[in-house]
């Protein structure tokens, strides 16, 4: 039932029907969503109509109005995005389709309102799809607790180890510094953790100068431990045997 309540509301999300329906399909299916009463005082077309009545749950449908009301601040908003895929209704399409699983799927209301947040500045920056959806799948893994603790850290902060840095640092939201000096390692945000809170929960802070991080080529790489390989380890246990002799 999901996917035939998807192929409707994705035959809505094109910009060849934005320009069919001549601003109004899009802008009054988000206030069919957003109002108390769908039906009440909407002059939405009938298949809009159709799609809320169909559409399983309450639940949905008031992540989606978080997600459409924290994205789009008017109808102008809906043809940028399309813009954006160069009238190319087919990308379009596999666009929304996926956006529509990521919000049936994030459990948390702050979730939803992050993910607004993400897609509005996919909207309004040069943010790349590959990074953005990238950075939907942080939402999705982290839990509400972490994604506070995420939007809480300053962008130098520098820690020692502890099960919530652990656990980020599992998700590649924290990576390791060795100290020179002391040879001491900590924790620090990696370029990951910080385009998610420059793009999405800390979205609307100021950069303070910090350039955005909007495509996979700006991120530094993890700093993970490489495996020492076998050869080499042989070369350690043949050299303990030789100093025992």
């Amino acid at each position: 039932m999901l996917e035939n309540q998807i192929k409707k509301l994705t035959a809505i999300l094109t910009d060849e029907d934005l320009q069919n329906y001549s601003g109004e399909c899009f802008w009054n299916l988000i206030q069919a969503v957003i109002a108390e009463d769908p039906f009440s005082g909407i002059a939405a077309g009938k298949n809009v109509k159709e799609l809320v009545f169909h559409m399983p749950t309450v639940l949905f449908w008031d992540k989606m109005k978080r997600f459409l009301m924290g994205t789009f601040h008017d109808y102008q908003d809906q043809i940028k995005m399309a813009q954006k895929f160069n009238k190319d209704n087919k990308n379009y399409t596999v666009f929304v389709k996926r956006q529509i699983h990521l919000i049936n799927n994030l459990d948390d209301d702050m979730k939803i309102n992050y993910f607004a947040a993400l897609t509005r500045c996919l909207l309004i920056t040069d943010l790349t799809e590959s990074l953005y959806f990238k950075l939907c799948k942080f939402l999705s893994i982290c839990t509400p607790g972490e994604l506070m603790f995420l939007k809480t850290c300053e962008y130098d902060f520098k820690g020692e180890n502890n099960a919530i840095i652990s656990a980020l640092f599992q998700y590649g939201l924290f990576t390791q510094i060795e100290e020179d000096e002391t040879g001491e390692t900590f924790y620090v945000l990696s370029d990951f953790a910080k385009a998610l809170k420059q793009n999405c929960i800390n979205f609307n802070d100021e950069l303070h100068e910090k350039s955005r991080l909007i495509s996979y080529e700006q991120l530094a790489p993890l700093n993970i431990a490489e495996s020492i390989p076998n050869a080499d380890i042989d070369k350690l246990f043949d050299n303990q045997e030789m100093s025992t002799i």
